[in-house]
């Protein structure tokens, strides 16, 4: 019921039905431990690029990134640079109060170069980074590096996302309860309370985590990379075969219908989507195709062919009244 720009609900939709089809209703999940205990690539990179502010013209301490994206598919040949330029760019505003999710931030952004001229008038320049700095604690900027980092990432993705699109509408849409020791208030407040030495060891992330469960969890497990947990993007919708909703919700004549998109700039991203190797698209451009198709599904479902269901006023009394009293009342 709202646009994405992520894909890891589509396999938390998938495992929750698994999970249904298991017989189990209750689940205990792991949503808070990358947020209290310095889980996330986010807060390595952090490290690494006021590691590497030092000595901006070092080429050996942005490798240090490759330890992060072992994973990605062709690093040997494209990804160094990549992750160069795109790290390099805000380098030096470490004295920024968001510096950790500046190039975060700026993926995401880069949807707005697909609005229209309407869309763009409309939001008038909004800063919707101000918007959040002005709800931050008074002392916020006294925090370490990692506190501050993972208050933002709390603060903003936590309970939205993770918590609602990715969690409870995924598990609910199966009648799956989903259960969350990590995010226990007791828990939250001790995590807070630690040095960051203890949530992240060198590039050695939930440091303390990974100790305490030593006893009960394989090494194997333990030390394995770290890795996005998503479906494939702009491929699922664009290189999966004809999808003819994905076809009518970006074709010229719905986008410039609805007046949110740029359909020229739209055409130019769908096409570049659909020929180049999957490999090679930025999380950019993921997100954009994703943003695009979920905002033009959400407008279609819940603005063009929304129905409005009309419930009779006495009649829904009347049933209000009858299951509180458990008889009904004619005068109501």
């Amino acid at each position: 019921e709202k646009p994405l720009i992520r894909t890891a609900s589509a396999p938390m939709f998938l495992l929750a039905k698994q999970v249904r089809e298991n017989g189990i209703k209750v689940v205990l999940t792991g949503e808070g431990a990358d947020e209290i205990l310095g889980g996330y690539d986010l807060f390595k990179e952090t490290k690494i690029r006021r590691f590497w502010t030092r000595n901006p013209s070092s080429s050996w301490r942005p490798l240090l990134l490759k330890k992060l994206y072992q994973h990605i598919p062709n690093w040997p040949r494209r990804a160094p640079a990549y992750l160069e330029a795109f790290y390099k760019t805000h380098l030096h505003k470490t004295d920024s109060v968001y510096y950790s999710h500046m190039p975060r931030w700026d993926t995401t952004s880069a949807i707005k170069t697909f609005y229209s001229a309407e869309m763009k008038h409309a939001l008038n320049g909004h800063d919707s980074i101000s918007d959040i700095i002005a709800t931050l604690p008074g002392d916020f900027q006294k925090r370490d590096t990692l506190s501050q980092a993972q208050y933002l990432e709390s603060a903003t993705i936590l309970s939205g996302n993770l918590l609602s699109s990715q969690g409870d509408r995924m598990a609910m849409a199966h009648a799956v309860e989903g259960r969350y020791p990590f995010l226990d208030y007791r828990v939250v407040e001790f995590a807070f309370s630690l040095p960051s030495h203890l949530k992240i060891r060198g590039l050695n992330e939930k440091y303390l985590l990974k100790r305490i469960a030593a006893p009960y969890l394989p090494q194997a497990i333990r030390k394995r990379v770290k890795q996005a947990y998503r479906a494939p993007d702009s491929a699922s919708f664009l290189k999966s075969g004809p999808l003819p909703y994905v076809d009518e919700m970006i074709s010229r004549q719905q986008l410039s219908q609805r007046g949110y998109f740029d359909p020229a700039a739209v055409d130019i991203l769908m096409t570049k989507c659909r020929k180049s190797d999957q490999s090679l698209i930025s999380t950019k451009h993921n997100m954009s195709v994703t943003a695009i198709i979920t905002t033009m599904l959400l407008d279609r479902l819940f603005v063009q062919d929304f129905k409005h269901t009309s419930l009779d006023r006495s009649a829904a009394i009347l049933v209000i009244d009858e299951r509180h009293n458990g008889r009904s009342h004619a005068s109501a």
